[in-house]
């Protein structure tokens, strides 16, 4: 069978990508998903503001019919505990906009349906929890994590507040609000005090591993946890970045795996494992990302290949992991140009797409709002399935039929409110 019968055989149409509307067309996806605690629904690019519509529609189905009561989103864990916070409501409903745009990294939280993703959240009922799942600081900064980390210590080992002032000090000297300064600046650093702020992770982090018992004592098993697993995606944004700084400087050849994705996305993994330790057997979690995070085989690249944070999860939970791609064949995308004028050197535009590839699974869906389930496809028989995805305006290669259990796809797609032809807005 070529993949274009298997598609017109698997194919489920929907309906809408409307949060509030009926969930019938749904009801196929219960029983495709039923065995999954961890689904993770992916996106092509930032920033569309169907892809926010359509996730938030899909987790009001997966909470009222799956039990599904986590939003893990890519965005940075320290800053999204003010989100949970909020979602819980321990904070006034009026602090949405401040706490959405300060507790979800890389500006994500300044649209508007991301805001209304969260008043959902927020009024739900069995109550649901946000979580990010990232490095901190849209990965130019570990002082949002030293931050929560300092607040913990304060209270349960002051003596090691002068090892954290160290830290602080010298990750003051590249951080700042976008990666590409921050990794210029990091790279700017001596290499001793670059190697002394890597000694001094280590120093801290062995510190928490070693008092664990006392510091549980003092202060609870939760807080210890939420500390301790800022403080361990600090670590990996520090190896990020001097990966990035071994690559600057050009030294030898290029590493066998790519040492920002690979630390950023084994983050992203870690703080999935960390809420399904941390809410027990019964946990199911919605892993909200782009699909090059999500896909379960390693991400290809004409050097290398790359261990996404899908492929760890993937190969620690088999079939109770799901990764739902979502695309789009059509309508006006989000982008990133090169701008020296722009901040952090990169200007974010729409753009509209091109027809769909040829060899693409954008092509292969033709343009329908519809939903296809790939798994029977991996059985075999299947001949011609797609090699790419796209990623922005532009394709991604991908064994599409084993990166992805389902792919959804959208007609049209635009840019969310705070984008425009003149870039990112603020909100």
């Amino acid at each position: 069978m070529n993949f274009s019968r298997y598609v017109a055989e698997h194919e489920v149409s929907l309906e809408t990508i409307d949060p509030a509307a009926p969930f019938d067309d749904l009801e196929p996806l219960a029983e495709r998903l039923a065995a999954a605690r961890v689904i993770a629904i992916g996106e092509n690019a930032h920033l569309v503001r169907e892809f926010y519509l359509l996730r938030h529609r899909l987790q009001r189905f997966l909470a009222e019919r799956l039990g599904f009561t986590v939003y893990a989103m890519e965005s940075g864990f320290s800053e999204g505990l003010a989100v949970d916070a909020w979602v819980r409501g321990e904070r006034p409903v009026e602090d949405l906009r401040a706490v959405a745009d300060d507790g979800i990294t890389y500006t994500m939280g300044r649209c508007g349906e991301m805001r209304d993703h969260l008043t959902w959240m927020r009024s739900a009922a069995p109550p649901v929890r946000f979580f990010g799942l990232d490095v901190p600081g849209s990965t130019a900064s570990t002082l949002p994590a030293l931050e929560g980390v300092r607040r913990y210590l304060h209270d349960v080992d002051p003596d090691a507040e002068a090892v954290l002032s160290r830290l602080e000090a010298l990750a003051g000297k590249f951080s700042g609000e976008h990666s590409l300064p921050a990794y210029a600046a990091y790279h700017g650093l001596d290499a001793a005090e670059r190697d002394h702020l890597t000694a001094t992770y280590a120093e801290l982090a062995t510190r928490f591993d070693a008092l664990e018992p006392e510091y549980r004592a003092a202060a609870g098993a939760e807080a210890y946890g939420v500390a301790r697993h800022e403080l361990r995606l600090a670590v990996l944004l520090d190896q990020a970045m001097r990966g990035y700084a071994a690559q600057m400087a050009g030294d030898g050849e290029p590493p066998a795996v790519h040492p920002r994705v690979a630390a950023r996305d084994r983050g992203m993994a870690e703080s999935v494992f960390w809420l399904l330790d941390r809410f027990g057997p019964d946990a199911k979690i919605i892993v909200a990302a782009h699909n090059s995070h999500i896909q379960r085989t390693p991400v290809q690249t004409p050097m290398f290949a790359l261990s996404a944070a899908g492929h760890h999860l993937a190969a620690r939970l088999g079939p109770a992991y799901a990764a739902v791609g979502v695309t789009c064949t059509g309508g006006r995308t989000v982008t990133h140009r090169a701008d020296a004028a722009a901040p952090g050197g990169v200007a974010i535009h729409g753009t509209d797409l091109a027809a769909p590839e040829q060899g693409s699974i954008e092509a292969a869906l033709a343009g329908r709002l519809s939903v296809v389930d790939l798994r029977p496809a991996r059985a075999g028989g299947v001949s011609g399935g797609p090699d790419r995805i796209r990623i922005l305006d532009r394709y991604q290669q991908a064994p599409v039929v084993d990166a992805y259990d389902l792919v959804i796809n959208v007609p049209e797609v635009s840019p969310a409110g705070q984008v425009s032809d003149e870039g990112l807005g603020r909100g």
